[in-house]
């Protein structure tokens, strides 16, 4: 078995379609690029395993090496090769100690297989791994129909979208640079005024258009139809929008905005609606809207609740994901230690009065980056 660093993009994307794990991080144009990018392949006779990792410093001294995992994009084998995993796991370990990798940090998609997650949560337990779960919100759409999820919306949101619609709001979808740059000042309008909303506005890049717009253009072109702008429009205005991430068996909002005055008119409803019906009638198997830390049912409350109680009124399940957090030296397990405090420090602050809140809040939603996942700007 060997472990090599990936230079071959059409050979890994091949990989990649082949593969019934696969999700759109796994890409290698999405995975491969930027500083400290290790898109790992390993090959066994005739079978490739993918591991897109990434190692980034930390305090100049240490190595950190993890995988896209709020993208879910994990070890991908090549087809149903899961007895190989473990073995692959060894073997990728051995290979970033060689490199001075001091700490591994990845995720199982249950969602994708329960299997693979199995033998991952296996591995990782014998190596003594601290696992951390968070929960995705998702429907799961395989082999349904929009009418059968429908029937699980609460009755008072099923006559709140059919209202909306009565009164003319619909829904347009923005798949193109084109009507991109059409939309913009609705768009940038609905993150001024979201923004504003939770009292962040001047926060970098949505309150700046033109920032924005450069962002939107450019994951449009790198993405192509995998990346879509959702709309709803009402009177000629864009008065709400979401954006998602399609690919293989799964569809998932990266980002949502809408305009305070227009609230009550159900926007953000009359979207789901659609995208759960799109869900349906284009095969995807599941329809992510974000995570949280917290299970509904447990003590422990959640950061946003709010943005919660939105999505369980479409019947929008938790699917445990969990990530593990491995020490590859005598310093990452320490490394491990900590971060594994760090999570209990973060969920356990919704305890905290909201005034005091913020400092967490910061380190609870993920950092700035390309296509990140903002939990916080997803609240309608």
């Amino acid at each position: 078995m060997q472990v090599q660093l990936a230079k071959d993009p059409k050979e890994w994307n091949t990989i990649v379609e082949r593969s019934p794990y696969s999700v759109l991080h796994h890409r290698y144009e999405l995975c491969a690029p930027g500083e400290g990018a290790l898109p790992l392949i390993i090959k066994e006779q005739n079978h490739n395993f993918l591991f897109p990792l990434r190692v980034t410093p930390l305090f100049k001294s240490f190595r950190l090496a993890s995988s896209p995992i709020f993208y879910h994009a994990s070890l991908l084998p090549d087809s149903e090769t899961l007895y190989l995993v473990p073995e692959v796991l060894e073997k990728v370990t051995d290979f970033l100690r060689e490199m001075r990798v001091d700490y591994l940090s990845t995720s199982a998609a249950t969602f994708l297989s329960r299997q693979h997650a199995t033998i991952l949560n296996s591995w990782f337990k014998k190596k003594k791994a601290s696992i951390q779960v968070i929960y995705a919100h998702m429907i799961h759409t395989k082999n349904k129909t929009f009418e059968e999820i429908w029937k699980r919306f609460r009755k008072r949101t099923r006559e709140e979208i059919r209202k909306a619609q009565r009164e003319g709001v619909s829904v347009i979808k923005i798949d193109t640079v084109d009507s991109i740059y059409k939309w913009m000042d609705d768009i940038h309008q609905c993150n001024v005024s979201a923004l504003k909303r939770q009292g962040r506005w001047g926060a970098y890049p949505d309150s700046y258009k033109e920032v924005f717009l450069s962002e939107l253009v450019s994951d449009k072109r790198l993405l192509g139809e995998h990346y879509n702008i959702y709309g709803a429009v009402c009177r000629g205005h864009l008065i709400a929008y979401m954006i998602f991430q399609e690919y293989n068996k799964l569809i998932a909002l990266t980002k949502a905005a809408s305009q305070t005055e227009f609230l009550a008119e159900h926007p953000n409803e009359v979207l789901i609606a659609h995208i759960v019906k799109e869900a349906c009638e284009r095969g995807f198997h599941w329809l992510q809207y974000t995570f949280d830390r917290a299970r509904h049912d447990e003590k422990i409350p959640s950061l946003y609740s709010s943005l919660r109680m939105f999505k369980f009124k479409f019947g929008f399940e938790e699917v445990p994901i969990p990530i593990y957090r491995l020490g590859l030296t005598p310093v990452g397990r320490m490394i491990q230690y900590l971060y594994s405090g760090k999570q209990y420090f973060i969920t356990r602050s919704a305890y905290i009065p909201e005034s005091v809140r913020a400092f967490y809040l910061r380190l609870y939603a993920p950092r700035r980056r390309r296509f990140s996942v903002f939990v916080e700007d997803t609240i309608p």
